[in-house]
């Protein structure tokens, strides 16, 4: 009797984990963009529609297709004091379901500012990772800004940027840089050094914002297909 009773029971429980597995996104992507005080409004409008654009590049939607079934979300940050803006998780299947997320994207409006809390944003990107609701084989977040992170006096405690870095580590996340470097030249090395987690992790540079359309699409097919090499242009 005990024999007949588990062979249903283990038959069951490797469906369910079959189905689990099979329910896993290939990849989880989060983009993390500054919105601190340094960037200007008309800037923050700049990078959104840069990122909207990126989702409908044929380079990108192949990139997309290519990497099977993908999740894809965004967290504008800014100071500690303020709460991030979250959107919610978007699918995108075979390269099928961009166009709603560059919607969303165009659509946000801004409410974060002042200091440039790196570690608060990676933090709330993690946050979204960690949701129950789904799994997904590989999880990246896409980390964009123009500055270090700022240490200043908290009303409320906010994680760092070491505390984030940490909680990427233990969750097995990659975490990517897109620096604009035209105030501060040697960002690329701290987000290199300070930042960027992963054995597949890279940092990408732009000297000015003119040059983050390109570089935001490049990104996302160089995260969407680590094996290809892509080269950023900047302009002197």
């Amino acid at each position: 009797m005990f024999r007949k009773l588990i062979w249903p029971a283990a038959a069951l429980f490797f469906t369910m984990a079959a189905s689990q597995s099979s329910a896993c996104a290939d990849i989880a992507l989060v983009l993390a963009v500054d919105g601190s005080g340094s960037i200007t409004d008309e800037e923050y409008a700049f990078q959104k529609f840069a990122i909207a654009d990126a989702f409908r590049d044929d380079g990108v939607l192949k990139a997309l297709k290519d990497a099977g079934s993908v999740r894809v979300s965004a967290v504008f940050w800014g100071d500690g004091e303020f709460s991030t803006q979250k959107l919610d998780w978007f699918s995108i299947t075979d390269g099928v379901g961009a166009e709603p997320f560059a919607l969303a994207i165009e659509a946000n409006h801004r409410t974060v500012f002042g200091n440039t809390d790196i570690g608060n944003g990676i933090w709330s990107a993690l946050d979204l990772l960690s949701d129950p609701s789904f799994c997904a084989i590989k999880t990246i977040i896409n980390v964009s800004g123009d500055g270090k992170e700022t240490v200043a006096p908290k009303r409320r405690k906010t994680p760092s940027l070491y505390d984030a870095r940490q909680r990427a580590t233990a969750m097995g996340t990659i975490v990517n840089g897109l620096v604009i470097s035209d105030e501060e030249p040697d960002l690329r090395g701290y987000y290199e050094t300070r930042v960027i987690l992963g054995d597949d992790a890279f940092v990408m540079e732009v000297r000015s914002l003119a040059d983050y359309a390109e570089a935001i699409r490049r990104k996302l097919i160089r995260e969407l297909s680590p094996s290809t090499e892509v080269q950023v242009a900047q302009h002197p």
